[in-house]
This record gives structure tokens, C-alpha cells and sequence, in this order.
């Protein structure tokens, strides 16, 4: 746990340097004081919920990163909810009738559990048991099925690294991260460089059709299994609509 709770603190001071926000200022907007914002940044005082939470508002924080600082902060709430399991029939059923790319996913780890056939058009490789972020970084595929491959890639590299600590094993952590550290040439680049807030919502992603090569611009959903209770996420594609 403490590993994930330097992660936060390294996410909170990028997300401030990234804003252009001395801890004064940052102090000032969230109503702490920059003592407390140094303790934090710096790792040795740990973050409470209220002091995070009025952080993130004057940083402008998007959703995601605050979902994994409260599962951070309070492990025991979300503790024995994910059910292990494989996904059943009516999972499968399910994810067989979505008409577009679809797959069911791990996070922040990103490992595919299972996909729909037309996801594995899309993108050729990426089947049950590959790894997102592995087949963006290692494959050459990645780079003609995402037409903002760059954009894409770091901003799966961005989340992982901060997302990770606490809510991925340890020894998979290293295990991904060894790897890319060997085999990707923009692994570091990608690791060591912060993604503005400002930039991180959801945007649509421009993808290669199979079928006439053109690129398709879609809008992804990330959805959560509530019954039952899963230890992955559904991630869909969907068609930008055309206006009226």
C-alpha cells in the first residue's frame, strides 16, 4: 500500500506542474495549506479522503483517478466484491450481440478476458489473454489499426503508471514494466512524461476499418459489472453519430 500511496502523491504533483500551479496557488484554490500539499506530494504524509478530494476539484481531476485514490484509501470497502471467475454464458451471450467492438478488460492492467469478433477485426492480435498496453507498445499492428496511435498509447502508459500501485500485483507490475523497459524504444519517453488534465476525457478514437481500410471515428464506453460483481470492465466502440 505504500507504493500506491507515492503513486498518488507523484500523480498529484504532475497533475499540479502540469496546471502551472505553484503549491501556494494550489493551497490557495483548494482551501490547504501548502505545508500539507508538500507532506503529500512528497510521500510522507499519507493522503485523507477530504484533503484529496479538495485537491483533485482545484485540479480539475478526472473521474478515473479519483475512483482509484478512494480504492486506495479505503481498500476494506471495496475488498471481496470482484468475483475471479471466468465470464459465464450470458457474459459471453452479451457480449457476442453488441454489434461493435467490444471486449471485457482488466483495469488498470489492462489484460483482455474476452472479445467479440468484431474487436478482433479491429484489432488483429488482441484477443483473450493479450495485454492492451503489450500490443499497443510491441505490435506493429497497433500502429496501423489507431490512427493516433502516439495519443493512445500515452495515455494507456499515463494511467497504468499512476493507476497501478494498489490495485495490480506487485510481480506484475515488474513484469510489464521489465518488458517494455527491453523491447519498446517508447516505453521511457511515455513513462516519464504527465498527460494535462485538460487532455485526458474521453475523446473519440479514430480506428482502421477492416473492411475498407478507412479510418471509423468512434466513441468508447467503459462500463462496470455490478451483479455480478466483476474484477474487469466492459470496453466498447461505438460509431461517432453523424449530426442532424
Amino acid at each position: 500500500m505504500a507504493d500506491a500511496h507515492l503513486a498518488i502523491a507523484s500523480y498529484l504533483r504532475e497533475a499540479r506542474e502540469s496546471a502551472g500551479l505553484t503549491r501556494a496557488e494550489l493551497a490557495r484554490r483548494a482551501g490547504v495549506s501548502e505545508a500539507l500539499i508538500q507532506k503529500l506530494e512528497q510521500g510522507t504524509r499519507p493522503p485523507t479522503p477530504t484533503a484529496l478530494g479538495a485537491l483533485f476539484d482545484a485540479l480539475d481531476v478526472p473521474v478515473q483517478y479519483r475512483d482509484h485514490a478512494a480504492k486506495v484509501l479505503q481498500p476494506e470497502l471495496s475488498a471481496h466484491i470482484a468475483d475471479e471467475g471466468a465470464p459465464d454464458a450470458a457474459e459471453m451471450a452479451f457480449l457476442h450481440s453488441l454489434p461493435y467492438p467490444a471486449c471485457y478488460q482488466t483495469v488498470p492492467a489492462l489484460d483482455v478476458v474476452a472479445a467479440n469478433d468484431a474487436y478482433l477485426r479491429v484489432f488483429p492480435g488482441l484477443g483473450p489473454g493479450a495485454n492492451v498496453m503489450e500490443w499497443m507498445l510491441l505490435d506493429p499492428r497497433a500502429r496501423v489499426a489507431l490512427r493516433d496511435w502516439e495519443r493512445e498509447t500515452h495515455s494507456v502508459v499515463h494511467a497504468f503508471r499512476h493507476m497501478a500501485p494498489g490495485l495490480v500485483e506487485p510481480a506484475r507490475i515488474e513484469q510489464l514494466t521489465r518488458l517494455f523497459a527491453e523491447h519498446s524504444p517508447d516505453w521511457d519517453r511515455f513513462r516519464a512524461s504527465d498527460i494535462p488534465s485538460d487532455d485526458q476525457p474521453r475523446r473519440p478514437i479514430a480506428v482502421r476499418s477492416p473492411e475498407t481500410g478507412e479510418w471509423v471515428e468512434m466513441t468508447t464506453h467503459v462500463f462496470r459489472f455490478e451483479l455480478p460483481r466483476r474484477h474487469w470492465c466492459i470496453y466498447s466502440l461505438v460509431p461517432v453519430a453523424a449530426p442532424n
